[in-house]
């Protein structure tokens, strides 16, 4: 058994858990995993929320696993004691992307668990392996080859009625009756054969999520997490935020955010599809800034930068502009509805100067439906005039078609197609900009996933099990 790593952590868990006798603490227990390192799965929100959650109800434990086995085979314990699964009562796994369904079958198994529901079920005796996560959300369906509970959109609510169930015994084959009624919203059973539900959608009531956890060793450095609103009203063609579990934005207020933010966090980063949307982000970032904390945001759009908000991000620690410009041409962001021109970026890219910015990043999309050379290079040549105002690095990434969205339908150009396409932004900007491309290959991966079912997740598998290239995948996944 793989012992438990020494960890560095800071956290403001005032909950009863820390006063309750430790048997009495133990007598429910959940194993909470995240299919990536430490230093990812400390960086997510809504992984931290759950585990919050749950560590503040009476009885309860909960201990975390990251990550996959090394190569020899070391079995995974938790990261709290090394335990082995069989001590918990479920296993709940956070899935982002399809992508991670590789990572979340090598856990599984790192765990002791046949990745498989239908083998794993034909031998009983197992903690219930509960999936969670903004993929559920999406489209569910791949995950029924290894969840088998699965948890339909936003959980936060819900993890207290799968608690409740877990207390009066929940298991696979109860389990449909167990939480049957006003708890059955939002969970779905793939054993049963019935469809998923709706996405689970909570209240302004249940927000903020916030973390309680922080650490050195995380992506987000000693950085307290919160939400300042959820959803996106944005309705941008491709992205899948403001298409599922409802999707409006849900904005938090100002003082709301700031209530949940402890007194010994130095760094706040603030979380949400349309942070820069909500209508109090000056609210939030004075007192913040002003007590002497660095504050980070998860998104910033270009239209709504002055010169003001500006300046307020470099005090609070801002050195690099990231904004979202999604579409290689005005043509193409007008088509996705996108909302952003280039004046909005120059004008976001001098005031990022006149602050003392370092750099300014952009996240384009590649493969947009309609795309042409000739838009190709009208990014380019933008690009190349903001490099002159800032160093700037250029994130590009292959368009993906996801379910629930405008452009769900839409055909994916080919892979080879994609990489003709990068090489020629590479080669145009050679010297000028770094450059930062995802994959081709695996975006066609994340496409034939998010479209898919049962019969998917399975393919997914026996790629892994073949070595878990692309070329397995494509072999499986193919049409």
């Amino acid at each position: 058994m793989k012992r438990p790593r020494k960890v560095v952590e800071s956290s403001e868990l005032l909950a009863r858990e820390t006063r309750l006798d430790p048997f009495v603490r133990r007598r429910y227990r959940l194993l909470l995993g995240y299919p990536a390192p430490y230093r990812v799965g400390m960086s997510s929100l809504g992984y931290l929320t759950l585990h919050r959650t749950v560590s503040t109800r009476p009885h309860w434990s909960v201990e975390r696993v990251f990550g996959t086995p090394s190569a020899s085979g070391t079995r995974l314990g938790s990261l709290e004691t090394g335990g082995p699964v069989t001590d918990f009562h479920a296993v709940g796994i956070s899935v982002a992307h399809e992508l991670e369904i590789p990572a979340v079958a090598a856990l599984l198994r790192g765990l002791g668990l046949n990745p498989r529901r239908r083998e794993r079920q034909e031998l009983r005796g197992s903690p219930l392996v509960v999936v969670g996560g903004p993929m559920t959300a999406i489209n569910p369906r791949p995950l029924a080859a290894l969840a088998d509970l699965v948890v339909v959109g936003e959980a936060d609510s819900a993890i207290h009625g799968l608690c409740d169930a877990l207390e009066e015994g929940l298991t696979v084959d109860n389990g449909p009756d167990l939480l049957a009624g006003v708890k059955a919203e939002g969970f779905w059973w793939p054993h049963t054969g019935a469809p998923p539900p709706s996405p689970l959608r909570v209240g302004p009531e249940l927000l903020p999520a916030h973390s309680a956890i922080w650490s050195p060793d995380a992506e987000l450095r000693d950085m307290f997490l919160v939400e300042v609103g959820r959803g996106c009203n944005r309705a941008c063609a491709f992205c899948a935020t403001s298409r599922t579990a409802g999707g409006r934005c849900r904005v938090v207020e100002a003082k709301s955010v700031i209530a949940r933010v402890p007194d010994q966090a130095t760094r706040v980063g603030l979380v949400g599809a349309a942070v820069s949307d909500h209508p109090g982000l000056r609210e939030i970032l004075g007192p913040l800034v002003d007590s002497g904390r660095e504050v980070g945001l998860s998104s910033i759009r270009a239209d709504r930068l002055d010169e003001d908000l500006v300046a307020l991000l470099a005090r609070a620690g801002l050195r690099t502009l990231t904004l979202g410009v999604d579409g290689a041409s005005a043509r193409l962001r007008r088509q996705v509805h996108k909302g952003i021109t280039e004046e909005h970026v120059l004008q976001g890219a001098r005031l990022a100067s006149g602050a003392g910015l370092r750099r300014l990043k952009l996240y384009q999309l590649v493969g947009l439906p309609g795309e042409t050379d000739e838009d190709l290079d009208e990014m380019v040549r933008f690009t190349r005039e903001l490099s002159r105002i800032l160093p700037v690095t250029l994130g590009v990434s292959p368009f993906v078609p996801k379910p629930g969205t405008d452009l769900a339908d839409a055909s994916q150009a080919p892979p080879k197609e994609v990489d003709r396409r990068l090489r020629h932004i590479r080669k145009s900007l050679q010297g000028r900009v770094r450059i930062q491309p995802a994959s081709a290959r695996w975006a066609w991966v994340e496409a034939r996933i998010a479209q898919g079912d049962e019969s998917t997740g399975e393919a997914v598998l026996r790629a892994w099990e073949q070595g878990g290239k692309f070329a397995d995948f494509k072999r499986e996944l193919a049409d």
